[in-house]
């Protein structure tokens, strides 16, 4: 934990907002990285989110953090959590609640806690509209047809 938030220190320093993440698998670092979303561009830039590209590219395959465990100074989005369950990541230790994010900084963007709070609450979603199934289907059934 303390490495995430060496790292949270580090995206403050670096411009971006201080969070930091640290993915772990018995007792070997596999990833890590602080938010990076202002000098990135790139609203995914997340820290957990570097942290397990990081690890996922150096481990040279999807599964490589199957098992491992995500320290963050804070709790992570429903981004980042969706994104470790993807990445098989089976427990997330954090510091700091989305609460405590919220009542500090959410004029600063940290909103997480409103974002549980829409997804609970089928609130605020954006429309869901399916177009163009036909053409899309073949597609996927090739896809399956390659892999089996």
């Amino acid at each position: 934990m303390r490495l995430a938030v060496d790292w949270s220190r580090r995206g403050l320093e670096s411009g971006n907002g201080p969070v930091g993440a640290v993915v772990v698998r018995d007792g070997t670092v596999l990833g890590e990285g602080h938010n990076r979303t202002s000098v990135d561009l790139d609203i995914t830039a997340h820290a957990e989110m570097v942290a397990i590209r990081a690890g996922v590219r150096a481990s040279g395959h999807l599964e490589g953090l199957l098992g491992a465990t995500l320290y963050t100074n804070c709790q992570p989005c429903p981004m980042c959590y969706s994104a470790c369950r993807w990445a098989g990541i089976q427990r997330i230790v954090y510091a700091l609640s989305i609460e405590d994010t919220y009542r500090l900084a959410g004029p600063f963007g940290f909103r997480d806690v409103e974002h549980f709070s829409d997804l609970r609450n089928n609130a605020n979603c954006i429309p869901l509209v399916q177009i163009l199934r036909e053409e899309a289907l073949p597609i996927l059934e090739e896809f399956v047809r390659l892999k089996s």
